[in-house]
């Protein structure tokens, strides 16, 4: 996509503004956002918008599908917005207990994924290096790859005191210092000192309260509570604080209430939640492991489609950090990425659509690589029967993982690139068998999609849908140049509030009837006329901004009301020289006033500079 900038702002209008938004952030392939009020979200406009793949509600996060280019659009958008880390508008709704935690996890894990996932990718390659005797093990570059890899885990607390503090907007600064004291070096020599049965010093607060010596290193629930904490004391303080000495003191006095209550009671109230966490994924995979791996391999891709696949994020993340691998998440989606890779491969080689044959190689290519939403959203899910295929390969190679008691060792996306963190130098089989079930995960889906077929359009269906009048032409009314709709100076009009709207910048005095149908209305200052189509079609041609004020001046009507109308007649002569001398924007608008009575409205234009009378849009029922 050549302009983000463009997409990010038509995107944040069509969202409602800038004001609807308090919170913003992605994923691998998403838009996140926290909005106050949902019905202000024009979702249909936004599905239409070149460069979105889909959009949807999950929980209390609305979601926009961008695809690879996911990261630059973001940017557009964080820059836009202000780098937006929490706006003031709140929502009047409740959250739902799930809804609302779904979105936390998303909105605390999602932020730190990449710091996660690239340490993790390199563990996978250090041991690939170790394998192959490529390293020395005592050597300052492996000791310098081991700190690169481990920094992220390791020091894990300090990562998701920023993420927590921004999605519970508080101070993220304070956080990393409750960080700080929970990674602080007598915590960590102590711990050691402890396991090791030896005798530490004895920490009490207040000579009354005893602090146990936790290991925080990779810690996860820890932090995350201390900063829920946070926020709800910090904005205590500063209310009551004078302004005067606020700077100073409402910092100082958050710490001192915080940080005792976290390592009193947070700290080890969240180390035992973790590890009972752990305890309890690794019991349910012990004892029903087959079933729990298939159900993940299978139904991942609604999981993801739900936005519930977050909840998996801190069982993954906990699992690393007690045990130092995950042998129950990681590799249940390491084969539902390769199933649904292999039906997206399935419909590459059995479609004779050019336009889906492109679709599908590209998006195919992704998610070998563990990118699968291109596939899904835009092949398996819109062809039905491949996306079946996917789940009945990722159900089989789940259930062979378990079988096989495949473990990662490092936390990477599923997909190719994290095939390496499958290498156990106590263990070569591991790899081996996350190998076979990755190429098991992809044949199947690749045989059963080809097997079960899936209906496409072809350019025989095309001609004949058209006859059918499942779609409906619109041509350009005017000769000139397509405007971007967001660019156009009146906010109705660039946030297209009255219905899907293309903008013409006129190369000519002569406006032509769009449609075939009937006058229904001329204003009485010219600048617009209404028509509706033989179908039903309901257009509005709006011709100039503010041109209401020129009071009928620069327009010469060519049909009356209750005209019946061909395509290509002309309507009204419009004399955009005078216009423009008058100062007036002569922009020419067609709008589609009813807009949603129809599945989908779409640009048909190849260029920028269209002829008067070629295809403009269509419109889908």
């Amino acid at each position: 996509m050549a302009d983000y900038k463009e997409l990010a702002s038509t995107l944040i209008d069509l969202i409602g503004g800038k004001q609807n938004i308090t919170n913003a952030w992605h994923c691998v392939t998403r838009l996140r956002f926290n909005l106050v009020d949902d019905d202000k979200v024009r979702i249909d406009d936004i599905k239409q918008t070149k460069g979105v793949m889909g959009a949807q509600f999950s929980g209390e996060q609305f979601q926009i599908i961008i695809g690879n280019d996911v990261e630059s659009v973001f940017e557009e958008v964080d820059k836009q917005l202000g780098h937006l880390l929490g706006g003031e508008g709140e929502r009047s709704e409740k959250k739902g207990i799930i809804s609302g935690l779904m979105d936390v996890i998303s909105g605390i894990f999602t932020p730190a994924l990449p710091a996660l996932i690239g340490t993790g990718l390199l563990k996978g390659v250090i041991a690939l290096l170790e394998a192959f005797n490529w390293i020395q093990v005592d050597g300052s570059a492996y000791q310098i790859l081991i700190m690169i890899s481990d920094c992220a885990f390791y020091f894990l607390p300090f990562i998701l005191a920023v993420s927590s503090a921004r999605k519970f907007k508080t101070n993220e600064y304070l956080a990393l210092c409750i960080a700080g004291v929970l990674m602080y070096p007598t915590m960590m020599e102590g711990f050691e000192a402890v396991s090791a049965g030896q005798a530490a010093q004895d920490l009490s607060l207040f000579g009354v309260l005893p602090i146990p010596y936790l290991n925080y290193s990779s810690s996860v629930i820890p932090i995350i509570l201390a900063t829920y904490l946070l926020k709800f004391v910090y904005d205590f303080v500063k209310k009551w604080m004078p302004k005067t000495i606020s700077i100073m003191f409402t910092p100082m006095v958050t710490l001192l209430i915080v940080i005792p209550i976290t390592l009193v009671v947070l700290g080890p109230i969240g180390t035992y939640i973790g590890q009972g966490l752990a305890v309890g994924v690794t019991w349910l995979f012990d004892h029903i492991g087959f079933l729990a791996a298939a159900f993940i391999g299978a139904f991942y891709p609604i999981l993801v489609m739900t936005g519930m696949h977050w909840a998996m994020s801190p069982i993954m993340i906990n699992n690393f950090s007690q045990y130092g691998f995950d042998n129950s998440m990681m590799p249940a989606m390491l084969a539902a990425t390769f199933a649904m890779a292999g039906a997206t491969f399935g419909v590459f080689f059995k479609t004779k659509n050019e336009n889906m044959k492109q679709i599908s190689l590209s998006s195919g290519i992704s998610a070998v690589v563990g990118v699968t939403e291109p596939a899904m959203y835009g092949v398996t899910l819109k062809l039905k029967k491949p996306f079946y295929a996917a789940m009945i390969g990722g159900g089989i190679a789940g259930a062979f993982i378990n079988l096989t008691n495949v473990a990662s060792f490092g936390m990477a996306m599923p997909g190719l690139t994290a095939i390496p963190g499958y290498i156990d130098s106590t263990n070569g089989s591991n790899i081996i068998f996350a190998i076979i079930a990755s190429l098991l995960a992809f044949v199947v889906a690749f045989v059963v999609a080809w097997v079960l077929g899936f209906e496409e359009e072809t350019a025989d269906t095309k001609e004949e849908r058209n006859k059918t009048g499942n779609q409906l032409s619109i041509e350009a009314p005017v000769a000139g140049k397509i405007q971007p709709i967001e660019t156009v100076s009146d906010v109705t009009f660039a946030e297209q509030i009255m219905g899907y709207t293309v903008a013409i910048i006129p190369d000519s005095d002569q406006i032509t009837s769009p449609i075939a149908g009937e006058v229904v209305m001329i204003a009485e200052t010219k600048h617009a006329i209404g028509l509706r189509s033989n179908d039903g079609l309901e257009i509005l041609l709006h011709l100039g901004i503010d041109t209401v004020e020129l009071k009928g001046d620069g327009f010469t009507p060519k049909v009356q009301t209750g005209d019946q109308i061909k395509v290509g007649d002309l309507l009204m002569d419009m004399d955009v020289a005078a216009i423009k001398e008058a100062g007036y924007d002569p922009v020419v608008l067609t709008i589609v006033t009813n807009s949603n009575d129809y599945l989908k409205i779409l640009p048909v234009y190849k260029e920028d500079d269209i002829a008067s009378g070629a295809e403009l849009s269509v419109a889908v029922n």
